[in-house]
């Protein structure tokens, strides 16, 4: 039987966290062995047009209606009306069919005038990215169904099943792609392959789904309160995405009119590294939204949730963009090859600043959704485009891919300041207090860690085992400096000991 939310208990959350985090680690630790092979097996030409057209499948048309029915359907069992939780879950089902429709049409007309002029394709690459983006508009109608489905597990707390069936896709997907490129199969075997996986893991969200929610019966008898309820909650959210994946969109497209598919490559790959900072605290605090459904009635508890989330956010975050800068160069000498490191490592170094001021604002951008005010995230987006883009145009005419990665950190900078107005709107008052002796403790611990892993680094031949041993000890380093200042308060310790017996346990 599944728990009510009531019923949630600090174990319970700290297990969904875990889970949650899985759906992260599983996929970079995949990933950092296909990437390099698949690069050599389609060629940086190549590579860089499908980091082209794999946007379109994460990005430009998949818009998500899944957040509102994550809300709802933990909102509604929290207080008990789960007579609505049918007609709210059959109107987005609709909803997303008829949109998802509309969408695959577009990309799918669209593609020539895409490939030739929007993108910009030579003419020896444009036929097989024509065919790609043909398959693409039915891997976004796939994906914009599927996310109903795996909606609801995150709105009855099933992050367990969630990320298992996620953990499959992922590996089904990367593993495949690896042996596709490796035989020479190309972009469109890519892209066919990852619609196969794509349906196969729908199919199975929406069986688990409809198990594990007995609430849930799909039908035709829904009212129009109920498909407001869905366009209303879901127009900020949807806008956000809108504006962000216009921002995507723009940056690769841009990148590849003025400099070519090629430049795109070194672009996106320390890219890639960057977000996995977004990607793991996503994946670490995707219980934040059903919990701040929760809790919108209590700001006392709302706030403890708050600041304990973003005090273990940032522990990690701090971590990883140090390492990221301090050993960036070293690790993608090892994992790509010198003469791609000369390349791109620069590109690290700028786009690891960025997407941690991303991941930090990640807390109160989950939480200001899960509260209902979702429009104030699109708000928020439309500042940010209207730094970026405007700055990209400027930037790269004398300084590159290098100026559109600058562009890019400006813009989420103005995204990580919106914070403080947050915590305003929410509690009151900044969290001054808060604030100064989170970014004193972790910026000393960040020093340490940066200086004992370069000095490693660079006293001791270039081997793997050598860049384990100096991102080791400067883990160690880093989290002897944290403890000895006392960062982590002693129910936040126990909460961290019980997620990682959790894990190790495979609760």
């Amino acid at each position: 039987m599944e728990k009510k939310p009531s019923e949630m208990t600090a174990r319970s959350v700290a297990r969904n966290i875990v889970y949650g985090f899985s759906t992260w680690i599983l996929p970079i630790g995949l990933s950092f062995v296909a990437t390099p092979m698949i690069v050599r097996g389609l060629g940086e030409e190549d590579y860089g047009i499908y980091a082209l057209v794999i946007v379109f499948v994460g990005y430009s048309f998949n818009f998500s209606f899944g957040r509102a029915v994550t809300k709802y359907v933990s909102e509604y069992r929290s207080s008990g009306d789960t007579g609505k939780i049918s007609g709210l879950i059959s109107a987005a089902c609709l909803i997303s069919l008829v949109v998802g429709l509309l969408s695959a049409a577009i990309i799918f007309l669209s593609s020539d005038w895409l490939a030739e002029h929007a993108f910009r394709i030579s003419s020896e690459s444009r036929d097989k990215t024509v065919i790609a983006l043909y398959i693409t508009s039915l891997i976004v109608f796939v994906l914009m169904q599927n996310q109903i489905f795996s909606s609801i597990l995150q709105g009855i707390h099933r992050f367990d099943i969630y990320s298992k069936v996620l953990n499959f896709n992922n590996f089904i997907s990367l593993a495949g792609n690896l042996l596709l490129a490796i035989n020479g199969f190309g972009l469109v075997g890519l892209f066919a392959w990852n619609l196969v996986v794509s349906s196969i893991s729908g199919l199975i969200f929406a069986v688990l789904a409809t198990r594990h929610l007995p609430e849930f019966k799909l039908t035709l008898k829904f009212g129009f309160d109920d498909v407001k309820i869905i366009l209303y909650y879901s127009a900020g959210i949807i806008g956000a995405q809108v504006l962000s994946n216009i921002i995507i969109l723009f940056e690769r497209s841009w990148i590849t009119r003025q400099l070519g598919p090629e430049s795109l490559t070194y672009y996106v790959v320390p890219l890639m590294l960057a977000f996995y900072i977004h990607g793991f605290v996503s994946s670490f605090i995707v219980v934040i939204f059903p919990l701040a459904s929760e809790l919108r009635d209590d700001r006392e508890r709302l706030l403890r949730l708050y600041t304990r989330a973003t005090k273990i956010v940032c522990l990690f975050v701090f971590f990883f963009a140090t390492s990221l800068i301090a050993e960036g160069d070293f690790f993608l000498s090892l994992w790509m090859g010198p003469d791609f490191a000369a390349k791109s490592s620069g590109f690290l170094v700028i786009q690891t600043v960025g997407f941690s001021f991303m991941s930090i604002q990640l807390v109160s951008w989950q939480m200001t959704d899960g509260l209902g005010h979702s429009s104030y995230n699109f708000y928020l987006l439309v500042l940010s485009l209207l730094v970026t883009i405007p700055l990209m145009i400027v930037f790269i005419q004398d300084h590159g891919a290098m100026g559109v990665a600058l562009a890019r950190m400006a813009g989420l900078a103005v995204v990580f300041l919106s914070i403080f107005y947050v915590e305003r709107w929410f509690f009151s008052k900044i969290q001054k207090i808060f604030w100064l002796r989170l970014l004193s403790i972790l910026t000393i611990a960040s020093i340490l860690s940066a200086v004992v892993e370069i000095v490693i680094l660079k006293n001791f031949a270039l081997t793997w085992l050598t860049f384990i041993f100096a991102t080791t000890a400067g883990g160690v380093f880093y989290g002897s400096a944290v403890w000895a200042l006392n960062f982590i308060s002693d129910d936040e310790k126990n909460l961290i000991k019980r997620m990682l017996k959790i894990q190790s346990n495979g609760a």
